[in-house]
């Protein structure tokens, strides 16, 4: 997860990745590459009855993924680092001017240069906090056509990310907020779509439904879960009553 352009949500979408990803029952590891520290602070706030995710260093064999919350300054040296440690890259951006344009030179310094030429990876895009139907929206869409990138997922403007993001949470764990299983049909895209692009597919992680808690600890919610969106938590006791999730085709 790496964009030059600071501010652009490479933490939150790392950490939310995680989540989903530890939903499944995947043995996940997210490596904190950022001088701020957001993401092992993000761990540690991780409920302990919440599916683990493991704060790691590269070149870890238990882990079956590891997700890099990368902090770039978008030199040569950097770029060519990132290109030889990973198997996907993912390009946050934002639907502003500015984070389009920055995003277009980072996309482009990463495909130039002689090692990934050499020995390329897939890059997908995130179309992150994105305001359906609205002109920066369509910025966004018309820049990442015209750049030839494939969009792995859009992302929506939600203030959910923030308030999970403080209890060491992902969408994925907040299922008896209605807000938050809307947001997991793309967080489910995700995954499938970066597991599509994966050079190994033996070990593919279970669906998403496979990895839920049981209703037995606390209606499959984990505890501190239950209390971090307040008023916006449903009343209604015991295990969510919406759809199963289904896994769905980026």
């Amino acid at each position: 997860m790496v964009n030059a352009k600071g501010g652009c949500g490479k933490t939150t979408v790392a950490t939310n990745l995680c989540a989903a990803y530890a939903m499944r029952g995947v043995a996940v590891g997210l490596v904190d590459n950022d001088g701020q520290g957001s993401g092992a602070y993000w761990t540690a706030q991780r409920p302990a009855d919440a599916p683990q995710v493991e704060l790691t260093g590269l070149g870890r064999p238990a882990l079956d993924r590891i997700v890099i919350d990368g902090h770039t300054s978008g030199s040569e040296r950097e770029v060519d680092e990132l290109v030889a440690m990973t198997d996907v890259i993912l390009v946050p951006v934002l639907p502003s001017t500015i984070d389009i344009r920055a995003g277009e030179r980072f996309i482009t310094a990463i495909m130039t240069r002689p090692k990934f030429r050499a020995a390329p990876r897939p890059i997908g895009v995130i179309a992150n906090r994105v305001q359906h139907n609205t002109a920066a929206q369509a910025r966004l869409m018309h820049f990442l056509g015209c750049l030839n990138v494939p969009v792995a997922v859009t992302l929506r403007d939600s203030p959910l990310y923030g308030d999970a993001m403080g209890s060491g949470l992902g969408v994925a764990d907040l299922f008896d907020v209605r807000s938050a299983r809307k947001e997991m049909t793309a967080w489910r895209a995700l995954v499938d779509w970066v597991e599509d692009q994966m050079p190994a597919r033996a070990d593919r992680p279970r669906p998403l439904a496979a990895g839920r808690p049981s209703a037995e600890a606390g209606g499959g919610i984990p505890a501190k879960a239950r209390s971090v969106l307040g008023s916006r938590r449903r009343t209604a006791p015991g295990p969510p009553k919406g759809p199963r999730p289904q896994r769905l085709s980026a």
